[in-house]
């Protein structure tokens, strides 16, 4: 799929602390992204997570935590993504401890489909640790815009495909917009950059 909204247009918009993994003193210098200082405070959602349970900013409270909007019909783009994430978050793993691994949340710009049983199955396949939030398409929606993130709607031949921003939002330990990661992503780069962020390097 071609993506017409891409992470640039995102980034045009939109540029509980663990004890044991403060926010960087000095701001990082990233390389595919932008450092936020200061971080910047979530919009309110209500949204249900993939085991239909209701998810509000809460959900993004007490770690560090990689955000990806996207769906589970997507054919390239997301796929690629949440493979790529699944490594970043396995390479952490081996010098942090489980709880200071940031957690990676997919929000669906697709809710008509994506229920969340949909998303359960679809993310299992990647990580079983990553969670998915889904919900009534007027919250998604409103959510996406607060945000800044770009989507919509491409009718297919009685079907129809989602255009999506490729960016990835990385939200502190406070629930706060902490960074900005834009595409494409690589994954050497990004897990130099979330290293960074999280004040390893």
């Amino acid at each position: 799929m071609t993506l017409l909204l891409l992470a640039a247009g995102l980034g045009g918009i939109v540029f509980g602390r663990l004890f044991f993994a403060p926010v960087p003193v000095n701001p990082p210098v990233l390389e595919s992204g932008t450092w936020l200082s200061p971080p910047r405070a979530l919009p309110t959602f209500a949204l249900v997570d993939q085991d239909g349970k209701a998810a509000g900013p809460e959900r993004l409270q007490g770690r560090w935590t990689l955000v990806f909007f996207g769906f589970s019909h997507c054919p390239e783009a997301c796929p690629t993504t949440l493979a790529l994430l699944g490594t970043v978050r396995r390479e952490l793993a081996t010098t942090l401890p489980a709880a200071q691994v940031p957690a990676v949340l997919l929000i669906s710009v697709d809710p008509e489909r994506d229920t969340p049983a949909v998303l359960k199955a679809y993310l299992a396949g990647f990580d079983p640790s990553f969670t998915g939030l889904t919900g009534d398409p007027p919250a998604v929606g409103a959510f996406a815009t607060a945000l800044g993130v770009p989507y919509r709607k491409i009718p297919m031949d009685g079907d129809y495909m989602m255009d999506h921003s490729t960016a990835i939002m990385l939200v502190d330990p406070d629930g706060q917009l902490a960074a900005l990661f834009t595409g494409p992503h690589v994954a050497d780069v990004l897990l130099r950059d979330v290293r960074s962020s999280l004040g390893m390097n």
